[in-house]
């Protein structure tokens, strides 16, 4: 018996430091996965987790960002629009949507860019200036806001259903009155006629609606609100189809001040 305790004792002084040193370093590795773990188990967790929708998310998680269909009676689709931001130039040239101004905006000198605004400069002879801007559509409305350093007997005004300057439909200050007319195959027929004093130099900003068969416009001065009903409806069914834009009939030095336009579909 002696002789086994001494034999025991032999083997556990000779085994005795390693087993120490092994313990150590297991010790020391658990401590260092420990660690680690603490460190990057948010990441982790996050990884593995699945985002379902109304879930909370980790802060630092990236989202997908998703373009939403709009939808509904408030849904605008922009056909044209336009705010003269652009270098000053002979012409009107490019609007800021990219498309080409048409009617006479790029080929009649009186049409110009100038401080951020477009300009319509009248020569001695009264003259018809066409600027016609979008596609050909049945249902929109039109939007521009300009000034005219002086009414009477030159006007300022929209048109739509505008096929050519012997076709369309026109609403326009005078001065005096804010008159809605037809033309077609150069026949004029005015439609209605209220009350609208319009000063020289003002800005307004007009709205012209076609949508079917009716008619509907307003004008206010720009720097007030728009007023709560349409100043002019009614219904013409003559002309179904066609351009929107901006007519100035303008003479004897007159200017014309345009600042931006957009029409919509309606």
């Amino acid at each position: 018996m002696p002789s086994l305790r001494r034999s025991l004792l032999r083997r556990y002084r000779l085994f005795a430091p390693q087993l120490f040193r092994r313990a150590l370093v297991l010790l020391v590795l658990l401590l260092f996965c420990d660690g680690i773990t603490a460190l990057y188990f948010p990441q982790i967790q996050s990884a593995l987790s699945l985002n379902v929708p109304g879930s909370s998310q980790h802060p630092g998680a990236i989202t997908p960002i998703l373009t939403p269909m709009v939808t509904g009676a408030n849904q605008e689709t922009v056909l044209a629009s336009d705010t003269f931001q652009r270098a000053n130039q002979l012409y009107w040239g490019t609007s800021t949507d990219g498309q080409s101004w048409q009617g006479n905006a790029n080929s009649a000198r009186n049409f110009a860019i100038s401080q951020d605004a477009g300009i319509i400069s009248a020569t001695t002879k009264p003259i018809f200036c066409d600027a016609i801007l979008g596609p050909v559509a049945a249902n929109v409305e039109i939007t521009f806001s300009a000034s005219l350093s002086h009414y009477g007997p030159s006007t300022l005004g929209a048109v739509l259903r505008w096929s050519n300057p012997n076709n369309l439909y026109k609403v326009y200050l005078d001065g005096q009155n804010l008159i809605l007319l037809r033309a077609m195959d150069g026949m004029v027929t005015p439609l209605q006629m209220i009350p609208f004093p319009a000063r020289d130099g003002a800005s307004y900003t007009f709205r012209f609606r076609a949508s079917g068969s009716r008619l509907s416009a307003m004008v206010w001065p720009s720097d007030q609100p728009a007023p709560t009903s349409w100043q002019i409806s009614l219904s013409d069914n003559a002309l179904s189809t066609g351009r929107a834009g901006i007519r100035v009939l303008a003479q004897n030095g007159v200017q014309a001040r345009i600042t931006s336009f957009m029409e919509v579909q309606v």
